[in-house]
């Protein structure tokens, strides 16, 4: 009798431990689990004076992330400066936390600090010589 007492609520435990969420890895998040990576392009840009509509020479940029630490940048077909590459390549990574993404480009290392993260978004700032920024991602893949 005791053991028809106790299986409800071992399958009330059982059912508690397959339904917790497991642990969120903002890597993944942001660059998936497979070698297509995850592409985004830029959503805003707020600045300390307030939000900033991108233009268009950002805004038709794709950059992916891949989760090998690989990253590419591809301009689209608005450019903000006509020598601009057609595509940028390098590293990225994340620090132990996960609230840091470094980026590798052309050997210098720019410092992002992670303002949040979902499967759809992500919301990234650093300094910049005039001030602070946050820019938004948004998945478009």
């Amino acid at each position: 009798m005791t053991r028809l007492k106790l299986l409800p609520i071992l399958l009330v435990f059982t059912a508690c431990i397959e339904n917790s969420p497991e642990p969120v890895n903002k890597s993944v998040l942001i660059s998936g689990n497979d070698a297509f990576g995850k592409t985004y392009s830029i959503s805003s840009i707020e600045l300390e004076l307030g939000t900033l509509v991108p233009h268009p020479c950002l805004t038709d940029n794709f950059i992916t992330y891949f989760p090998n630490g690989n990253y590419e940048v591809n301009e689209g077909a608005t450019k903000c400066d006509p020598n601009d590459p057609p595509a940028l390549i390098g590293l990225w990574e994340m620090n132990r936390e996960q609230t840091k993404i470094f980026v590798d480009i052309d050997g210098f290392i720019q410092t992002w600090n992670v303002e949040s993260v979902d499967r759809q978004n992500h919301r990234i700032s650093s300094f910049f010589k005039e001030g602070e920024r946050i820019y938004s991602l948004s998945l478009v893949n």
